[in-house]
């Protein structure tokens, strides 16, 4: 690995790495809201925030990297991305260029995974809460009683009456 890009690929690899960590989470958060495990919930949330500061923190070290690079490739800001790395370095090293693009291929894939499982846990807790409200609904309309005994013409409606002798034993 190229001497200029080594702090570059650390940073990568740490992110790799949260990333890796971050997909165990939110796959072990489905199985929380699966179980309903509330304090299991509450622990991947906390996880779940806690890794995502880390990868925050380290996408500015990584955006750090990439301005020195830029700077010492005397190439604008505007053009600071990743895929602008691999294909300058490919021309004079392209061991590095291969190992730095396997490594963004690794971390799109697992982004992906993560949106996926995201997008798929927030569908479990909606159609959670849809049940769950229509479970509301239908004890809150049992739990009142209905009074309803005169029509709206003023008629009298056949509601239950009172106890009924359905046979008699001789």
């Amino acid at each position: 690995m190229n001497v200029e890009l080594e702090p570059l690929y650390h940073v990568l690899q740490k992110l790799t790495g949260l990333h890796r960590q971050l997909l165990d989470t939110v796959r072990m958060e489905r199985e929380a809201l699966v179980a309903a495990d509330k304090k299991s919930i509450q622990e991947t949330t906390y996880a779940k925030e806690a890794i995502i500061e880390a990868i925050r923190q380290q996408e500015s070290l990584r955006m750090k990297c990439m301005g020195e690079l830029f700077a010492i490739w005397k190439k604008p800001p505007s053009e600071m991305t990743l895929k602008q790395v691999m294909i300058h370095v490919q021309g004079y090293d392209p061991k590095s260029a291969e190992v730095l693009r396997g490594t963004y291929n690794a971390l799109t894939v697992m982004i992906q995974h993560i949106t996926e499982q995201n997008l798929s846990n927030r569908e479990l807790i909606e159609v959670s809460l849809e049940h769950v409200q229509n479970m509301k609904k239908n004890v809150l309309s049992e739990a009142v009683p209905n009074s309803n005994t005169y029509t709206a013409h003023g008629q009298k409606t056949g509601g239950a009456s009172g106890a009924r002798l359905i046979s008699r034993e001789a």
